[in-house]
């Protein structure tokens, strides 16, 4: 990996991204962590869930053959379907709150960011595994740290690949010193 910045509030890019690639609130945050050396963002928003998209999608089709042809059939299916976006947006928007929004690789570890707020640091020294975990076609990558502790890395996250290599280098660079 490239040098990281010479302190905290270098205003060069990290390695993994320039800050104009983050979310404003997640670009600031970079400014708390010393010697970063990548920051990922999570490139979707709350509003691609499919949970709220699909029946949005299917008020605004219903709500078109409603207008257009007048059945009665089509408004009761564009009102059903406006009431379910309607149920799903708490949902959503509750699932949101808990969503990572960037991943910052820095001299003292690895840290989960949601819209600028620190959700999770796994220092270094901390880091006991990365593992894969596939449900149902999703892959996500678990970081875990110490006891139940974990960061989960999304297929979204920019440039996971470059992210993940960072945190093996690391956690390889602890596990492969000197046996006693």
């Amino acid at each position: 990996m490239g040098a990281p910045p010479q302190s905290p509030h270098d205003s060069s890019p990290p390695e993994g991204g320039s800050e104009t690639d983050l979310r404003r609130k997640d670009a600031e945050a970079l400014l708390r962590y010393s010697g970063v050396r990548s920051a990922h963002t999570y490139e979707a928003s709350w509003y691609h869930n499919a949970t709220f998209v699909f029946p949005l999608l299917a008020v605004i089709i219903a709500g078109i053959v409603w207008l257009a042809t007048g059945t009665g059939e089509a408004g009761g299916a564009a009102i059903f379907f406006l009431v379910v976006t309607a149920a799903m947006l708490p949902v959503v928007f509750i699932t949101w709150q808990r969503q990572t929004t960037a991943v910052i690789v820095h001299e003292d570890g690895v840290t989960a960011l949601h819209s600028g707020l620190e959700q999770l640091t796994i220092a270094w020294h901390e880091l006991r595994s990365v593992r894969r975990v596939e449900t149902m076609g999703n892959v996500r990558w678990y970081l875990d740290g110490q006891g139940e502790e974990h960061i989960v890395v999304e297929g979204e996250i920019a440039e996971r690949e470059q992210l993940l290599e960072a945190v093996r280098y690391a956690l390889e660079g602890r596990n492969s010193g000197p046996s006693p």
